[in-house]
């Protein structure tokens, strides 16, 4: 399976059609593609991976939980296109959430897009009724 895998995005090359010609075939640089049948499936392996690193942090004595989230062991949650990550706002737990992020982005090759990312700090009141 994984042969099959790494065949299908380590094969990809294209041509171009300029002036009503074909270039000659180059390798693509990028090897999961947008709109293919395959792409979605290998998005939820490589999701599950990245799933599975953060369920980690549990075992960190230092990493602590958003308040909302602790019972839960909840540090993330994603849909197709977007990622929430979340953890109590203190220096430590917001370190090892990050250090979680690039090693997967380090084994995987995929990048947070940072002009599309943002950072919310909520303050968490424990009488709060919200």
């Amino acid at each position: 399976m994984v042969q099959w895998i790494m065949e299908y995005v380590t094969t990809v090359s294209y041509s171009l059609l300029i002036n009503g010609g074909l270039t000659s075939r180059f390798q693509a640089r990028k090897g999961l593609r947008q709109r293919e049948p395959m792409s979605p499936y290998l998005l939820v392996l490589v999701m599950e991976y990245l799933n599975r690193t953060l369920k980690t942090l549990k075992d960190i004595p230092e990493f602590n939980f958003h308040p909302r989230c602790a019972k839960l062991n909840l540090n993330s949650t994603s849909t197709l296109d977007d990622l929430i990550m979340c953890c109590r706002a203190d220096k430590i737990s917001i370190q090892l959430l990050l250090d979680k992020l690039n090693h997967f982005s380090k084994v995987s090759g995929l990048m947070a897009n940072l002009d599309k990312s943002s950072i919310c700090v909520q303050e968490y009141l424990r009488d709060s009724k919200i």
